[in-house]
């Protein structure tokens, strides 16, 4: 019975984002219901070429795993199903990590050489999409002032001087409280950090264990390194694991692009690189389970903001966009989930 408790508390942090969501979309219902009717509405050719946009991306995730792994440990069609089993079973806070690395280890690896694997594939695309994001960021003031588009964020400075200047600055006592609120919540977090971090050590030895600990972490790094040095210096491994990589950022750039075509906004295709890995470099700094909604506003935020687009036409956009590249992949990735589980591989 304590199992269920312990899985509600997991899946908690995308309930109350899906809350926020919903509160939000209420808020602002017209630009929602315009951008619905504008999706009802999309051309199915252009969505057609956004699905198979769609389509080539499981391929390249596939490929990409079975580049960071440093042997040949199961089929193609496992790892077909692990990749798409991923994005539902991210839904649960790090259940995808856990999804993989045990897989990896029922496929005959190491808990280092799965870690390796896993480590690898994240730094490939890291590596890959930075140089992208950067020079996205570069022309995105280009792009801002062809449109005459102005970020959300122009004005914050004054924004937040004026409110500061009206609750703290027009009275020295209220400034004090302040400051000494500020300085009790800083001391609480470090203590329960503090804590935490005592509690999670007593239970895994003590401190006197710490340098015995160490040394083991030590030796799992020169292992995991060595299988990542075998792995990434394979020709044909590290051609797969690279060249997908790339493939997979353009691929949601193009799907987006044809989204876009589909809701009637004529962007082209630069312009939608830049928008696209603008809002993929601004999604983290609204953290949710697998980028839960996050995506959908960022995404929707950018179009309006960089791209000038209206609010109805970007939401449209977005809310395709998220459909067709994450969720009509969930029961799929359920039923694969389901298929592993079956066949033991997990």
């Amino acid at each position: 019975m304590a199992a269920v408790p312990a899985t509600a508390r997991k899946a908690l942090p995308t309930v109350v984002c899906t809350l926020l969501v919903a509160a939000a979309a209420v808020w602002q219902r017209d630009a929602v219901l315009t951008g619905v009717h504008a999706l009802a509405g999309a051309d199915p050719r252009w969505l057609l070429v956004a699905a198979l946009a769609t389509l080539a991306l499981w391929p390249t995730s596939v490929f990409m795993l079975r580049g960071s792994i440093p042997a040949r440990p199961t089929t193609t069609g496992q790892l077909f199903a692990l990749q798409l089993a991923v994005p539902a079973i991210g839904l649960v806070p790090a259940a995808s990590l856990l999804l993989r690395l045990r897989f990896l280890r029922r496929a005959g690896l190491s808990h280092a050489g799965a870690m390796a694997s896993m480590g690898l594939m994240g730094f490939a695309a890291l590596m890959v999409r930075v140089p992208l994001v950067v020079v996205a960021v570069l022309a995105a003031p280009s792009l801002m002032s062809r449109n005459g588009a102005q970020p959300p964020w122009h004005d914050l400075g004054a924004r937040t001087s004026g409110t500061w200047h009206h609750f703290a600055g027009e009275n020295p006592w209220r400034t004090a409280l302040i400051m000494v609120a500020v300085l009790i919540a800083a001391g609480v977090a470090a203590a329960v950090a503090g804590l935490v971090l005592h509690r999670r050590v007593a239970a895994q030895g003590g401190w006197r264990r710490l340098p015995q600990r160490l040394r083991h972490a030590r030796s799992d790094a020169e292992f995991a390194w060595k299988s990542v040095a075998t792995t990434a210096f394979r020709p044909r491994r590290a051609a797969a694991l690279w060249i997908c990589a790339l493939l997979q950022p353009l691929l949601m750039v193009v799907a987006l692009w044809a989204v876009l075509h589909a809701v009637g906004a004529d962007l082209s295709l630069p312009d939608t690189f830049v928008v696209e890995l603008v809002t993929v470099a601004l999604a983290p700094l609204l953290p949710s389970p697998n980028g839960v909604a996050t995506k959908e506003i960022t995404i929707a935020a950018g179009l309006t903001a960089v791209a000038g687009l209206t609010a109805g036409v970007a939401v449209g956009a977005a809310l395709g966009f998220r459909l067709l590249t994450f969720w009509c992949q969930i029961p799929l990735g359920l039923a694969s989930f389901a298929y592993l589980n079956h066949r033991r591989a997990i």
